[in-house]
């Protein structure tokens, strides 16, 4: 769900003309999304409920996370540097291990726990896009799709080696 989410976002990106930029109306589609699919997961009773809400979830992250990569080239030139690890080292390590703790207070009361993360991801999410205040791209054209070449069988068998070279794999 996350890598075909990934692909559709960026294609969407792609085609976003607007005042707000390319990526900032589909983040805060993606946190809108993100925020109703935790609240719908407090409410699941079921495996399938919670399943079909968390997926939801992930593809509406997706829509998050994926380009705020692309905004560390908004960075001045000589901060791209603290830009990216700023992202990478410390957003990573606050989020992947801060959170954890922050979750595990929600053990006895895991449904107001996904609303809370909801929620909190929704107007984080708002902070940033103000904070980076993505450019109008209004006038930027949009690119023609390149010519289609025809894909052949033996073009494809050239993507992987064959079985007598590439044995170890």
């Amino acid at each position: 769900m996350a890598a075909i989410s990934n692909m559709v976002a960026g294609a969407l990106y792609d085609r976003t003309r607007s005042r707000f930029g390319k990526r900032a109306p589909w983040i805060g589609v993606g946190a809108i999304a993100f925020m109703l699919s935790m609240i719908w997961a407090s409410f699941s009773t079921g495996i399938a409920n919670l399943l079909i809400a968390w997926m939801v979830g992930q593809a509406a992250l997706n829509f998050i996370v994926a380009p705020m990569v692309a905004w560390i080239d908004f960075a001045p030139e000589d901060g791209k540097g603290a830009a990216s690890s700023a992202y990478g080292g410390l957003g990573m390590a606050l989020g992947n291990n801060g959170f954890n703790v922050v979750g595990a207070l929600f053990l006895s009361q895991y449904r107001l726990g996904f609303v809370i993360f909801g929620i909190i991801a929704f107007a984080g999410t708002l902070i940033a896009v103000l904070i980076v205040h993505e450019p109008s791209n209004l006038e930027e054209k949009l690119e023609q799709p390149a010519k289609k070449e025809k894909v052949s069988w033996s073009a494809l068998s050239t993507v992987f080696p064959k079985w007598s070279i590439g044995r170890d794999y």
